[in-house]
């Protein structure tokens, strides 16, 4: 596996990508990696790798660069919750990302993928957790023609009292989507997200949705206490399914 990686400049300054592909056969088509909230570590990392095990250019911004370079929480501390100094600290670089931001620095990061002979830029996929899943949803929206799947997992404010609340536009969506929920999901209930499952189910919507008995919100992650292997594990599976569909079958 190739590693490297290489300094993007943004509208808002320098934002670290870390890329992972194969040693050669390439030009691989590319998957764009949304981290959630806890940002770059371990279990983000291994996406990446898992994704470039597969035969994909796999690209990881650091979404937080506004804020500092490639900074990490410590999960312990997230985890005593509200009121605690890092799980406040989280939150406020949660909040700290807009949408808009969030796209333009995928604009910028794609640019600059376009000089790298290892991607394949005409079969593009992106795959986001938590606030990356709100991200997925966003820029498959935004860029209809651009990207070719989507794979959005436990997703988080995603349906919003907002007039453009990432639910509404769905409909927007031409890519192929893969959407897993998890049914004891406390930060994003199941409930929450109904008007958001019904965009997905509407019949001009090419999307399945999977929902996981007993899988709280961060079930991809093994690092993670709500982590299940069940929906994990089908997750995973769905995910590379379809990007072996709509990307390799097609490039």
């Amino acid at each position: 596996m190739m590693e490297k990686e290489e300094v993007v400049q943004t509208d808002d300054g320098p934002m670290s990508v870390i890329i992972r592909h194969p040693v050669s056969g390439g030009p691989f088509p590319v998957v764009l990696v949304y981290h959630d909230g806890p940002g770059l570590r371990e279990d983000i990392h291994d996406v990446t790798r898992r994704l470039a095990d597969a035969g994909y250019y796999s690209v990881l911004p650091d979404l937080y660069h506004r804020i500092g370079q490639k900074i990490s929480f410590d999960m312990a501390g997230i985890g005593q919750g509200p009121g605690s100094p890092e799980f406040d600290r989280l939150m406020a670089a949660v909040t700290s990302l807009g949408d808009d931001m969030v796209l333009a620095d995928t604009t910028a990061v794609l640019d600059a993928t376009t000089n790298d002979p290892a991607a394949d830029m005409d079969f593009k996929a992106v795959m986001g957790f938590c606030m990356g899943a709100r991200f997925t949803l966003r820029l498959l929206a935004a860029e209809p023609n651009e990207f070719a799947a989507g794979s959005a997992l436990h997703p988080s404010n995603c349906v919003t009292d907002e007039p453009d609340s990432p639910h509404r536009s769905v409909g927007s969506i031409s890519a192929e989507l893969f959407v897993g929920l998890g049914a004891a999901d406390t930060l994003s209930p199941l409930e929450l997200n109904k008007p958001l499952r019904d965009e997905l189910a509407r019949p001009t919507v090419k999307a399945t949705v999977e929902v996981f008995d007993g899988a709280d919100h961060g079930f991809m992650f093994p690092q993670l206490p709500a982590y299940q292997q069940h929906a994990a594990s089908v997750s995973w599976d769905r995910t590379l399914d379809l990007f072996r569909r709509a990307l390799v079958n097609n490039g």
